[in-house]
């Protein structure tokens, strides 16, 4: 089965100016997933999906591919992932002809995704059958859904889910919930069929949370870099 990654990284960032190429232990935000990506020896071919030429050097050095640059109007704050991956996967059809089955789409803002994570996911989804895969992480019980709460215009605060909360009194009591972890493996077709990164038939492997952890903003990037010598 032929298989491809896929790494969106637009150059624009508020948040964290040029994000992407910020250094995280010395190297550019960018290799750290594509150093992952390249040892779990699962994916025959890394793709960078970037507008901004300075990311595509240094993707191109740590060994990724960058065949095109991504349109401006694919490059917004606003942009949504599924409409970057649609454009990544037809440019290389109409331009190269290539349409590998299997596709793993991993973010740079998520530098702790270790290459067995990359791995397993994908045995997992090949394993059960389905047509994609995530990591996943347990939801602890400050954010489970029985115990979130809502406040009204005038700052009066009510549970969302006010019997749930009261049927589950201690953490132990808490049905698991997941999250989304640090990656995604999908079926090429199946993602053309449903423009959708989680189809009906997919399954989630659990990870720990500190390879979950997501860069956006100054607060992110000061954690991950007290996180680095684990």
């Amino acid at each position: 089965m032929a298989t491809l990654a896929l790494v969106p990284a637009r150059g624009g960032s508020k948040s964290i100016p040029l994000k992407n190429l910020k250094p995280l232990g010395g190297r550019p935000l960018i290799e750290w997933c594509l150093d992952a990506i390249a040892a779990s020896g699962v994916v025959e071919r890394t793709v960078v999906s970037t507008d901004d030429e300075r990311i595509a050097e240094v993707a191109r050095a740590a060994g990724a591919d960058v065949p095109f640059l991504r349109p401006a109007q694919l490059a917004a704050d606003d942009t949504p992932s599924i409409d970057v991956v649609d454009h990544a996967l037809r440019w290389l059809e109409e331009n190269e002809g290539a349409t590998p089955e299997l596709v793993l789409l991993v973010q740079p803002t998520e530098p702790f995704v270790q290459p067995e994570q990359i791995t397993q996911t994908l045995e997992l989804m090949l394993k059960r059958g389905a047509d994609s895969a995530i990591t996943m992480t347990e939801v602890p019980r400050n954010n489970h859904p029985y115990h979130v709460r809502e406040r009204t215009d005038d700052g009066w605060l009510s549970f969302e889910q006010p019997d749930a909360h009261r049927a589950h009194p201690t953490r132990q009591d808490d049905p698991p919930r997941w999250a989304f972890g640090n990656l995604y493996w999908f079926r090429r077709e199946a993602f053309l069929a449903t423009r959708r990164l989680e189809t009906d038939k997919h399954v989630g492997l659990p990870i720990d949370a500190v390879s979950a952890l997501d860069l956006n903003t100054p607060d992110d990037w000061a954690l991950a870099e007290a996180l680095l010598p684990r």
